[in-house]
């Protein structure tokens, strides 16, 4: 026993130099964002998604309204009359009336919706940069997810020839005699269990690559051999954590379109208000009486008497503004939430993974060390089993922690517009 104690913690010190080593080179040479599709593919898979497509038809929409707004929905109206005039005495005389009429904007009603159509154009731009920026999150989500499924193949693969390996060894124990048939069986077991999880692992694979092939056409699929090494922010940036919530803050789509929204509400009630005073119709007329004896040229004015109906439509437009303003500032309490816990999520999914990255190393040199003092006949099969499924469970974890860590390092850097942003924000 005492022999096999001091092998381990031989290998233990060897496989932990050698590891300090590797983890040193790697994250001198490593760039944690190499795990992303390239830039260029991503944007022309985002130019072939429906929702992104229809939010650019957006501001197509919205230039059109600004149009209409900017010409007013008033129109010309004319009217022709045509009137036969009979006296008592016997005489008839035809007469005919033309008028020209049309209500005109005033008081700056005009220039307010002009305003209004650049607020809207101002809303469907941030729109659509908020749509693009939600894409971009779910792609990340769906592209580490179809990682982590890859990655856990990886290991399960793995497990199942080092369980093979294990299975063989607890045959050639029970063929010469040194062990009884329930240690194979309990090898062969544990192979079968393994196998298993692999084929489950398959699946999962399969269903992830299908979602982004289907949700992100022409999207490369993850293609990887190693996955590079994740950073902490606090190590690559001395202001870490107000330097990311300011980079975040500043440049927040969806902050920006609420602040767009409330600005476009404000102007469509203070438009609503002008409303009080209602806007007159002129109008100029012709007409020839008594067969055209008579020649009349006049002018016409009219203005409609405010009534209840305007006031209720003011009300509401004030409450619809006050509605905006609210919206816009859950939204601002909201993003900065969201930006504080992508900060926090980058800081401890590092150091988790640095925890549990050496608990897997731990895990596989003591499962190897225990495979070779069962091979040896010096432990049984229930420790090496144990051993090795703890390893097997380290690992994956392990795995997963990378993942998660360099995932929030990406989702970090996206929030910020530092990767995939749209061309207006180079």
């Amino acid at each position: 026993m005492r022999r096999i104690k001091t092998t381990i913690l031989y290998h233990c010190v060897v496989m932990g130099m050698g590891l300090s080593l590797y983890q040193t080179s790697a994250q001198a040479n490593d760039d944690p964002l190499s795990v992303l599709p390239p830039e260029i593919a991503v944007k022309k898979s985002f130019s072939m998604m429906p929702q992104l497509r229809a939010s650019n038809l957006g501001i197509r929409l919205a230039d059109n309204q600004k149009a209409k707004l900017n010409a007013g929905h008033y129109e010309w109206t004319a009217k022709l009359g045509l009137n036969r005039r009979s006296e008592q005495l016997g005489a008839s005389y035809q007469e005919q009336e033309f008028a020209l009429e049309r209500p005109l904007r005033w008081f700056g009603k005009a220039d307010k919706d002009r305003a209004i159509g650049d607020k809207g154009m101002d809303v469907a731009k941030a729109s659509y940069a908020d749509q693009w920026h939600e894409a971009s999150r779910s792609l990340m989500k769906d592209w580490f997810d179809a990682m982590r499924e890859s990655r856990s193949l990886v290991t399960l693969r793995h497990q199942v020839e080092i369980a093979g390996q294990l299975a063989a060894i607890a045959s050639k124990r029970v063929k010469a005699g040194d062990v009884a048939r329930l240690e194979q069986i309990s090898a062969e077991t544990e192979l079968q269990r393994v196998r298993a999880l692999l084929q489950q692992a398959e699946q999962r694979e399969e269903l992830a690559l299908q979602q982004l092939q289907m949700t992100y056409p022409g999207l490369p699929l993850p293609s990887f051999n190693e996955l590079p090494v994740p950073k902490n922010i606090s190590e690559t940036d001395t202001l870490s954590t107000e330097h990311w919530l300011h980079k975040i803050m500043d440049d927040n789509h969806e902050l920006e379109l609420a602040q767009a929204e409330a600005a476009y509400v404000a102007l469509q009630a203070a438009r609503i208000e002008q409303d009080k005073m209602p806007d007159p119709t002129i109008g100029i007329r012709s007409s020839r009486e008594r067969n055209g004896q008579e020649r009349i040229m006049g002018l016409s004015i009219s203005i409609p008497f405010p009534g209840a109906a305007r006031q209720s439509e003011r009300l509401v437009a004030i409450t619809k503004s006050q509605i905006a303003n609210e919206k816009m500032l859950q939204t601002q309490m909201k993003v900065q939430l969201m930006a504080q816990k992508a900060i926090t999520d980058a800081q401890r999914n590092f150091s988790s993974w640095q925890t549990l990255d050496r608990l897997s190393q731990q895990s596989q040199q003591q499962a190897s060390l225990m495979q070779k003092a069962y091979q040896l006949g010096e432990v049984g099969i229930s420790e090496t089993l144990t051993a090795r499924k703890n390893a097997s469970d380290a690992t994956l974890a392990a795995s997963s922690a990378q993942i998660d860590a360099l995932a929030a390092y990406a989702r970090l850097h996206l929030d910020a517009h530092l990767i995939w942003a749209l061309e207006e924000e180079h």
